[in-house]
């Protein structure tokens, strides 16, 4: 695969709606340069932390017990539900926002579109991997910071997301669990 065929397949994986597009979009609130930041850097980071090392390692080996790849799946099917709970039981509209750093981290880490490009994009390419790598990055920011301004055109410049669109997001964060429950166990 050559670069701008990656680049355009990795845009086109990370623009769709996902558990990371998700709580992007939720965690917009109370939007500062320091905060939008430490959002991309979480996606980033996390992204990085499985795609490296399982496009070189890991790869193999979960071709190989296919039964591990499934409870990765699992794993992050239950965080998914847990964070789809945790919104639609935040309080009342002046709630705090309820999803920060620590979970975008965690739900980028869980989530199966890292696994994907490790395991079939990343090594596909044919060049170096710094650039590839690069190409990555710059992808993860350009969608990821979509995510954040369709987050903030739903939630407004308030330091809560409305009632309405918690229990929105809580809905469709059940049904990429229950999507990656059906695709671990089928």
């Amino acid at each position: 695969m050559n670069l701008p065929t990656f680049s355009l397949g990795i845009l086109a994986l990370l623009i769709l709606p996902g558990p990371t597009n998700a709580v992007l979009a939720m965690a917009s609130s109370r939007l500062t340069v320091k905060r939008l930041t430490s959002l991309l850097l979480a996606v980033v980071s996390a992204y990085l932390l499985v795609i490296l090392p399982v496009s070189g390692i890991a790869g193999p080996f979960l071709h190989a017990h296919p039964a591990i790849a499934q409870a990765v799946r699992l794993i992050s099917a239950v965080w998914v539900l847990i964070l789809a709970l945790k919104l639609w039981r935040s309080q009342s509209e002046g709630a705090a926002a309820p999803v920060g750093i620590r979970e975008l981290f965690l739900t980028t880490l869980l989530n199966p579109k890292a696994i994907i490009i490790g395991l079939t994009i990343v090594p596909a390419v044919e060049a170096p991997l710094p650039l590839t790598i690069l190409i990555f990055v710059a992808s993860v920011t350009v969608t990821s910071t979509l995510w954040i301004v369709l987050g903030r055109l739903i939630i407004g410049r308030g330091t809560a997301m409305p009632l309405l669109a918690r229990r929105c997001a809580s809905a469709v964060l059940m049904v990429f669990s229950v999507t990656l429950v059906v695709s671990a166990v089928g």
